[in-house]
């Protein structure tokens, strides 16, 4: 009886360390061209005149103007926090928004969801809106 030997299937190659050496130089150039692009982008768009319109024991009301001084309509992603006299944070929410090029408009936000409710005679102290980047450390 012969005997037959099988070769491998399929067949290991290891990668050569050249092309191990050119995937981290793209995925370094891959991050750096996020980050840049981030910081245009956070250069462009404008957040101001933020005030707590209306609150009630479950929803608090935000009202700000937002600025896009781009030359492109941008979708950008909003975080809004309040927080209450004693620093803790009542409510956040993390949203999308679309805004044309060379605009500015007045807009509001509801935040239904707190963390915890309003006590009697409470009232929000403090809120900020921010253009959220997410980022790779």
């Amino acid at each position: 009886m012969h005997k037959v030997d099988r070769l491998e299937f399929p067949k290991r190659y290891k990668l050569k360390q050249v092309v191990l050496v050119v995937v981290i130089i793209l995925v370094i150039w891959g991050i750096f061209i996020q980050r840049s692009g981030l910081k245009k982008t956070a250069s462009e768009i404008q957040i101001s005149d933020i005030s707590i319109s209306r609150y009630g024991t479950q929803f608090i009301e935000l009202e700000y103007t937002l600025a896009n001084t781009g030359k492109k309509d941008q979708e950008i992603a909003l975080m809004a926090k309040v927080w209450d006299a004693n620093g803790e944070e009542l409510a956040s929410a993390l949203y999308s928004i679309k805004i044309k090029a060379n605009s500015k408009s007045r807009r509001s936000k509801m935040l239904d969801k707190l963390n915890r409710a309003l006590k009697e005679g409470e009232r929000p102290y403090k809120a900020e809106i921010s253009l959220y980047t997410r980022h790779i450390p």
